[in-house]
Formats: structure tokens, sequence, C-alpha cells
């Protein structure tokens, strides 16, 4: 819920509109569409606060730029953060398989800590990203925080299953290799980064996360990374909120000029 509050209602100071909503999402989702065909993991978090803000200036409506520094400031330290907890926790599970002798005993082990991450990182994800795409529409009073968390998690399964796999494949494949217990450290150092920034009520990107917790391990591990997938993602996230800030102001002279606003 903190989460929602700041980004439907803490950017602009007089709140959204139920117009003003739309054509921030709507911008948000042009971006992060262009993106994910591209399988670029961008921030959904920056398109989001990048069409509040689009929208904001269209309108000349007081925006809490202090505000929107916090955000970009967490928006640099999560990754970082994330990677640094991915590289303790590789340690850490390093030293459990070793106390471990038994085949039987690694392979449960392996099990369960990649359900655990995988439900952690999930977990954030709700918490965090369908917060960041529903809290316009909360910031309008067009829906409840509840129904706004149900419908953002119908949509996020959705997108999951049926648009998700280039970025899959970037984040899985083309940073680094990956192998079970990098893939779980990766996991949860992001996720315990995202939910700091939760509790602090701080709009990050978990798609940010991730990446700094598998560049961690890829870096810790010895297995390098990719400097041209770094330098493509990187070059996303910079991207991101300035292209949805144009595209809101695009969007905002389209509806006022067909009359929908």
């Amino acid at each position: 819920h903190k989460v929602l509050k700041t980004v439907g209602k803490g950017i602009i100071s007089e709140g959204l509109t139920i117009e003003m909503a739309v054509i921030a999402l709507l911008a948000a989702g042009v971006w992060v569409t262009i993106a994910t065909v591209k399988g670029l993991p961008v921030s959904t978090t920056q398109a989001i606060v990048g069409g509040v803000v689009g929208i904001g200036l269209a309108i000349h409506a007081p925006i809490r730029w202090f505000t929107l520094i916090k955000i970009a400031v967490a928006w640099v330290i999560s990754p970082i953060v994330a990677g640094i907890l991915a590289m303790i926790l590789y340690k850490f599970y390093g030293y459990l398989i070793n106390q471990m002798k038994a085949i039987g005993h690694i392979e449960l082990l392996y099990k369960w800590l990649a359900v655990l991450g995988g439900s952690y990182m999930a977990f954030n994800f709700g918490a965090n990203e369908v917060a960041n795409a529903t809290g316009p529409l909360v910031g309008a009073g067009f829906l409840e925080p509840k129904v706004a968390g149900i419908f953002g998690a119908v949509s996020l399964a959705l997108g999951s299953l049926t648009f998700s796999y280039a970025v899959m494949y970037t984040i899985g494949k083309r940073i680094t290799a990956l192998g079970p217990s990098s893939a779980f450290a990766a996991q949860f150092g992001s996720a315990i980064a995202v939910s700091l920034a939760n509790i602090l009520g701080l709009p990050v990107s978990s798609s940010q996360a991730i990446v700094g917790g598998v560049v961690g391990v890829g870096l810790i591990t010895g297995e390098g990374v990719d400097k041209a997938t770094i330098k493509d993602i990187v070059f996303g996230w910079v991207a991101t909120p300035t292209t949805a800030i144009l595209i809101a102001l695009v969007i905002f002279h389209i509806f006022r000029f067909a009359g929908m606003i």
C-alpha cells in the first residue's frame, strides 16, 4: 500500500484523475511492450513513474521533485544492493553445500531453496511491480487498493505466461552463466533488496534488482558478465523514464485533440 500511495498520490501534488491515470498507464505500456519484444528487462516502475511525470508536465501540475529524487536514488541503489546481497548469499550457500555430504540432502536443498527463492521474488513482484502498475488507478480513485491488487495480479500472471520469454532468456542466459546456487543467490538477494524498498514505500524495479543480483553472482563466481548485454540493459533503464514522459505528452495531446479530456 505504501508503494501504491507513492505512485498514485505522491508524485503529482494534486493527485490523478482517471483520464490522467489512463494516459500514464498507456505511455508506460507502449514503451514496456516495445522493450519486451526486444528482450530488454526494462523497469515497469520507471515507465509508470515517467508516465505520471509526463501527464503532470502536460497539465502543468505541481510535481514533487524531492519525491522523484528519492525514487531515482532508489533506482540506482537497488541493483547495487541486490548484487552485494547475492554475492553474500552465494558464499553462504556454498558453505551449506560443503557441509552436506549426502547427495540426497544436496538435491533436497536445491529443490526447496529454488522454490523459496522463486516464491519470495514473485511475492515482491506483487508487492512492488503490481503496486506500480495499478498505483495511478488507485490515485485516481478508480479502484480500491485490494481490487487493484487482484486486477494487477491477474494481469501479471497473463503477461508472464504469454509474453515474457524473450526477457526470461536475457536474464537467465545472456548476462552470465547461472547454476542452481548462483540462480538462487541472485533471486533471493534481489528479493531482499526489493523488500527493503517496499518497507520504505519506494517504487523500485524488481527487474533492475534481479539484473543486479545476476551481475553480482556472475562477478563472484568468476563467470563474468556479458558487457554488451549489460550495456543494452542500462540503456533501456536510462531511456525508459524519459521515453515514457514523451509518450505521455504525445498521448495527452492526442486525447485533447480528440476531445477526450
